[in-house]
């Protein structure tokens, strides 16, 4: 589980990291995060978490709570709406699968092999319901203090700003404005 505070992400288990009963608690693995995170945010930088759909990269808000779901199996839903790749069992938890590509009108950039290993990222806000997203690469690190921010033109609302440098575009989320987005949309 990653949780966004204050500009960090405390992930739940790295890729090395095995959990199983007998082993690290959860506890554990989240104050070692901690730590790494908050030794990376040295010398007046400003860490940012970003997740990538397609040719888009957006930045995470600071009170969600977001966790990588390897593993878990998609069921499909008769007559569900365009963007709703399925439904997925979360501990018990019966949550929906945004398919971002549809929302994003963006065209899947792997071949149907890769498209079997979906990447799942469960949000959960504050004021909503927790929701899935597919995407197409994991939450990673950025330093945010080479970027400059902009207003965001003719995106959609949902889009606070934008960040640029001379390599890369982010666009920074409104969670509470996509999830509602979301909700009200039948395509």
């Amino acid at each position: 589980m990653h949780t966004v505070e204050k500009n960090n992400v405390i992930e739940k288990a790295s890729s090395n990291i095995e959990l199983s009963e007998e082993g690290l608690s959860y506890t554990s693995i989240l104050n070692s995060a901690i730590d790494s995170t908050k030794r990376k945010k040295t010398r007046n930088r400003i860490n940012r978490f970003i997740y990538s759909v397609g040719e888009y990269n957006f930045l995470f808000e600071q009170e969600l709570k977001v966790e990588n779901l390897a593993n878990t199996s998609v069921s499909k839903v008769p007559h569900a709406p365009k963007w709703c790749l399925g439904i997925a069992n979360v501990r018990g938890n019966i949550i929906p699968i945004v398919d971002m590509h549809i929302l994003l009108k963006q065209e899947l950039k792997y071949s149907s092999k890769e498209n079997s290993k979906k990447l799942l990222l469960m949000i959960e806000h504050k004021n909503h319901a927790p929701i899935i997203f597919q995407i197409d690469k994991l939450p990673e690190i950025i330093d945010i203090n080479n970027y400059t921010t902009g207003i965001a033109k003719d995106l959609p609302s949902w889009i606070k700003c934008t960040w640029k440098n001379s390599s890369n575009k982010l666009y920074e989320v409104n969670h509470d404005e996509l999830l509602n987005l979301i909700r009200s949309i039948n395509i």
